[in-house]
């Protein structure tokens, strides 16, 4: 048995529900928790991400690259090595002297979780698809060594097509048989994979296993 975190997952901002229950192991890193969700809300895990404990004047940031993390260092270097800093420079500078970056592989989950039950999850900075990630229970006899959904409700956005405004433009072409590129749509979106909770959860199993029974 392990202890384990439930969390909630909703992508923000989304016209209509799209939110995912799931458990995951709690002795692990923010990579792995990364891993997970890329999989629970079916993402295609093709863009950079973040974990913040804000979405407006961040505190922390769990980042996945190390260059993330070296570009911080050298711009808060930078400004520490003028002499004099103008206004709109001190304020750019306490706003990066104020938020502390890390690699998720280096945080360990329970460290943060259990002091900041909700986080915001940024998947695409350029798509820019927000969600809130809330904790919702403790699990202390969480049978198994990997992520699990348990409920789940709407489908994933496409991705690299400009955000939800470019989704949303999608969809009502879709919804539109008089559109000149209703045809076109229609054929590419048959080759959507729809989501599958069972197909989510054998994934989760197949690459997101974070302890091993011994």
């Amino acid at each position: 048995m392990f202890k384990a975190y439930q969390f909630h997952i909703q992508l923000l901002d989304s016209p209509t529900p799209v939110w995912r229950r799931f458990i995951i192991p709690a002795e692990t890193n923010f990579k792995r928790l990364h891993d997970a969700i890329q999989i629970v809300m079916w993402w295609d895990d093709s863009h950079l991400a973040k974990f913040e404990d804000a979405l407006r004047k961040p505190t922390f940031r769990f980042v996945l690259s190390s260059e993330e993390v070296e570009d911080h260092k050298a711009r808060l270097s930078y400004f520490k090595s003028k002499p004099k800093l103008e206004a709109f420079e001190q304020q750019i500078y306490e706003m990066y002297r104020q938020l502390s970056i890390r690699q998720m592989k280096n945080v360990k989950l329970p460290a943060v979780i259990e002091a900041h039950s909700t986080l915001y999850y940024t998947y695409d900075y350029g798509d820019d698809w927000r969600h809130e990630l809330t904790l919702e229970n403790v699990i202390d006899d969480y049978p198994l060594p990997y992520p699990t959904v348990t409920e789940w409700e709407g489908e994933t956005p496409f991705e690299d097509v400009g955000g939800m405004a470019g989704n949303q433009m999608i969809q009502d072409i879709l919804n539109d048989s008089a559109h000149p590129q209703h045809e076109e749509y229609v054929e590419a979106s048959k080759e959507v994979q729809f989501y599958q909770k069972d197909k989510i959860n054998f994934l989760l199993q197949e690459y997101v296993t974070v302890k091993r029974v011994k």
